[in-house]
């Protein structure tokens, strides 16, 4: 018993230990499995995807007419990209944006053919603390702006990412605005991802406009679309930590 009652002192553990020979035994029992001090294991930290800066020449080395051609859309040919890179402060900010369009009837109205346009935003951080506060951030921004908004609707979306805010906007279309267009029934459509995965956040926009009995697949279209735009952009970015 000494020896046992020796090492639980000397880290400062008290335990009323009960005396009498008949007891001595269950005591020691008592000591031993309650009043274990040995320090506990050290819990590894998981493993974190961690990005390197993007370069100001990843919107040229981008697959886009691959992507496009997937969706059964062509790039617009006399589209100039418009590529923004900043690197002022501690994160790095890339901004490439894309225009495609269908040269066939699907999803046409009466203002013109099918051409969705949007952008790709990618900022890395230099630590994912930075990223976090920074998504966090956005997405209460959108959401507060989203409130008086009966157009927008918004919900959380899993994937590749660790967090993600899907957002959503569809606008009728004001027959003033087109005037040139007879029985326009159509409305302006959005569909913006606002993710995070690591120290990477990514903010992908892409609209068009749609008939309005063809809203539902042209929004379904158009999130599948930006999906793999946003895949593309970040499937060029450097990367350390699991897959």
């Amino acid at each position: 018993m000494n020896g046992i009652v020796g090492r639980q002192s000397q880290h400062r553990v008290h335990c009323q230990i009960v005396r009498g020979s008949t007891v001595v035994v269950a005591a020691a029992g008592l000591l031993v499995g309650g009043c274990d001090s040995s320090p506990k294991p050290t819990e590894t930290p998981e493993p974190r995807v961690t990005y390197g800066q993007a370069s100001p020449d990843m919107c040229e080395r981008m697959k886009m007419t691959e992507v496009a051609a997937r969706f059964g859309l062509k790039l617009k040919p006399s589209y100039d990209p418009t590529v923004q890179f900043d690197t002022r402060g501690t994160d790095v900010y890339l901004s490439c944006a894309i225009r495609a369009f269908d040269d066939g009837e699907r999803f046409r109205t009466e203002v013109g053919e099918f051409d969705p346009a949007g952008t790709v935003r990618l900022r890395t951080y230099p630590n994912h603390e930075d990223a976090e506060k920074a998504h966090e951030a956005e997405v209460i921004s959108l959401r507060k702006f989203a409130e008086s908004k009966p157009q927008i609707s918004t919900q959380d979306v899993s994937g590749w990412w660790d967090e993600g805010v899907y957002f959503q906007t569809v606008v009728p279309a004001e027959p003033k605005q087109h005037p040139s267009a007879e029985n326009l029934d159509a409305a302006g459509v959005e569909v913006l991802y606002e993710l995070r995965h690591g120290n990477l956040r990514v903010t992908t926009r892409i609209d068009n406009r749609a008939a309005t009995r063809e809203i539902d697949q042209v929004l379904a279209f158009l999130r599948d679309f930006a999906e793999a735009f946003t895949k593309e952009a970040v499937s060029h970015l450097s990367r350390t930590g699991p897959n």
